[in-house]
């Protein structure tokens, strides 16, 4: 027995010892594995940092590091914060219902300040500014400061803070898209003419150019202006050289020299073209005007102002030229006095930025991304601006926007791209379509393409519509897979049908010639004179559409006047227009066709001596508007051709004879 409890004590110890060294292995195992775990973090914890950071799932200390004084001091006012936020945004909203505008945007920013990095606070204060409070105040300016006040918040502060909130951009897009470029605010005209007078003031009237590359050439110019403006000025540089000759006449390297330039040296017709000759300037122009035009500095000029343009851009607009620069060669020349260009320039931005990241409001990621066709939707009906900005009151500016085709073919691209990156993975889903969703928008959108094409002319205009009409006949067919019968026609019938079935009433068929003429002489403002010639055209074959049925009208209730008085008629009260800037009439007077200036000018001379007189300084009516060449031949023609009897004998009418 006692050899049994010997033999059980031994084994315990034995089994104890064992048990011990198995447990410190284990212990030893794990210290290993625990050391090597945290060696392994230590070498994960920078890649993992910048994971997060690109995904922004934390805050970037960067950012932080850029907070002024007073915003890092108010974060730090832990949960006392979120009841300052709640008495601020109360407290403002009372204001701002009290007509308090300026102590409403004062608490506005208090509330920004206590959570910079928190996005919706600053969308609600851009959208109070920008919409709320802009429609209380009664004066132009006052609408617009407001206006700008919401977008300065977000393009200044709100991004600043939280440069890869798409909310953000997305806001931003909507406010130049809806309030400054559509139509549904009051005031959106004067919107639209104090943007583009601002910004022709800082990048200068457009080029006149025959190809988009000579207007890519142009603002090239900007993009690769040196980017450290100082570095620039420093002394001994050519550049130097010529800014202190400058400064000698009070003209400063800086955007009062942009204004001076824009101001002055407009390429189509410059205002000392059209001085009279014995018109005293004053001295200190003409001194300016000597430097700025003088020949031997033009390169240098060039360059100076490219590197001041480049400067104002990026600092007090937030605007990348480089970016500039890349949305023009995807999606066209864009004109950035047009405020959808800006909405295509923001909202590509917060899908460039927010592309990848975590922690977003995919709404609004989608709805950003589509401001990028919706801007150029709109720049393919409103993309081309006819302006005479006037610099010391934008609200009287000349503005005028019209049709741009040019924009077709990339929102075409862009209609396909979004369309698969939204919706590729649907079921509904087909290749070479938009999806479902877009589908209804693309194809309404398509049909007005075509018909704008199909109007303008030209071999490159004509192949693009056919391509589209080929497009909607395969991809838009009836429920059950056939061609819709409208789609059976050919192109000439399809356009047209829908264009003269607008000329089926005598008002409607005189409003339509008369809008195509008008629509020639703001071509020919802008020295397009082929596309201007192409219009006189079509106003030309509606006209003859219509007096097709006249032709027996015997008391002639429904005939319109001679095609030539009517052009004639159109062509005075364009040139008479109020709304018309003196410059433009001016530019239409050089490019009309001689017979269309010998039509009017018997008629418009005491008037353009009127308009030459009130000029500062005054014009010279002879440079102005000079008299047409071979004015006495035609007013003898005149006299031997006036009240040529009417053609008797004609057919019945052949327009709806079956």
């Amino acid at each position: 027995m006692a050899e049994l409890d010997n033999f059980s004590m031994r084994g315990q110890l034995a089994a104890r010892q064992t048990a011990m060294r198995r447990e410190r292995s284990v212990q030893i195992l794990a210290v290993a594995i625990a050391l090597m775990s945290l060696v392994g973090a230590a070498f994960l914890a920078r890649p993992i940092n910048r994971m997060r950071l690109e995904k922004q799932l934390v805050i970037d200390p960067d950012t932080i590091k850029n907070l002024p004084p007073e915003l890092a001091l108010l974060g730090k006012l832990g949960t006392f914060r979120a009841l300052a936020i709640d008495w601020a945004s109360m407290r403002a909203e009372r204001l701002k219902e009290e007509g308090k505008t300026y102590e409403a945007l004062q608490l506005h920013e208090m509330v920004c300040a206590l959570a910079p990095r928190f996005p919706t606070v600053w969308a609600n204060a851009a959208w109070n500014m920008a919409y709320n409070i802009s429609v209380s105040q009664y004066s132009s300016e006052a609408r617009w400061q407001w206006v700008q006040n919401g977008i300065r918040i977000l393009r200044d502060k709100g991004i600043q803070y939280n440069p890869k909130s798409v909310t953000l951009y997305k806001e931003l897009s909507w406010i130049y898209w809806h309030k400054i470029g559509d139509f549904l605010d009051d005031e959106h005209l004067n919107y639209k003419r104090a943007l583009a007078t601002e910004m022709e003031s800082v990048l200068g009237p457009p080029p006149v150019v025959l190809t988009d590359a000579e207007y890519f050439a142009w603002f090239r110019k900007i993009v690769d202006a040196p980017r450290d403006f100082d570095r620039l000025l420093e002394e001994g540089s050519d550049v130097a050289s010529l800014a202190g000759r400058l400064k000698a006449v009070g003209l400063f390297p800086d955007q009062s020299l942009l204004e001076f330039v824009a101001r002055h040296l407009r390429p189509e017709l410059k205002m000392s073209q059209l001085q009279a000759e014995t018109a005293e300037e004053d001295a200190v122009l003409q001194r300016q005007l000597a430097v700025v035009n003088d020949p031997e500095q033009e390169d240098l000029l060039q360059r100076l102002l490219a590197a001041i343009r480049s400067n104002v851009l990026r600092t007090q607009y937030r605007l990348d030229p480089i970016v500039m620069f890349e949305l023009m060669q995807r999606y066209g020349p864009l004109d950035w006095r047009n405020a959808f260009a800006h909405s295509l320039y923001w909202a590509d931005m917060g899908d460039r930025v927010s592309r990848g990241h975590q922690n977003l409001n995919l709404f609004d990621q989608r709805n950003n991304a589509r401001f990028v066709f919706y801007s150029l939707q709109n720049m393919v009906l409103k993309g081309r601006i006819t302006l005479w900005p006037n610099f010391d009151d934008p609200f009287v500016s000349y503005i005028e926007l019209t049709p741009d085709t040019r924009y077709i073919p990339f929102l075409y691209k862009e209609y396909l791209r979004l369309g698969k990156e939204h919706f590729g993975n649907d079921p509904r889903f087909k290749e070479g379509t938009p999806g479902p969703v877009y589908m209804a928008g693309f194809v309404t959108n398509m049909s007005h393409w075509i018909q704008l094409l199909y109007l303008e002319g030209g071999n490159e205009n004509m192949e693009l519509a056919t391509s589209f009409y080929a497009w909607l006949r395969d991809h838009n067919p009836h429920p059950d897979g056939s061609v819709q019968e409208q789609y059976l026609q050919t192109l000439d019938e399809y356009v047209m049908g829908d264009v003269l079935s607008q000329l089926q009433t005598y008002r409607a068929a005189g409003a339509f010639v008369r809008s195509l003429i008008q629509r020639s002489l703001k071509e020919f403002s802008l020295g397009l004179g082929k596309k201007a010639i192409g219009s006189l055209t079509r106003a030309r074959l509606s006209y003859e559409y219509w007096m097709i049925d006249t032709e027996a009208d015997i008391n002639e209730r429904r005939k319109m006047q001679p095609f030539r008085i009517v052009l004639r008629d159109e062509i005075e009260a364009y040139l008479k227009h109020q709304r018309v800037a003196p410059l433009f009439k001016a530019m239409v007077w050089k490019h009309l066709p001689l017979e269309q200036r010998q039509m009017v000018f018997d008629h418009l001379y005491p008037y353009f001596e009127r308009l030459c007189e009130i000029q500062q300084p005054p014009w010279a009516v002879t440079r102005a508007f000079p008299q047409p060449p071979g004015m006495d031949e035609f007013r003898q023609k005149e006299i031997e051709t006036r009240g040529a009897p009417r053609r008797e004998g004609v057919e019945s009418g052949k327009r709806f004879r079956p």
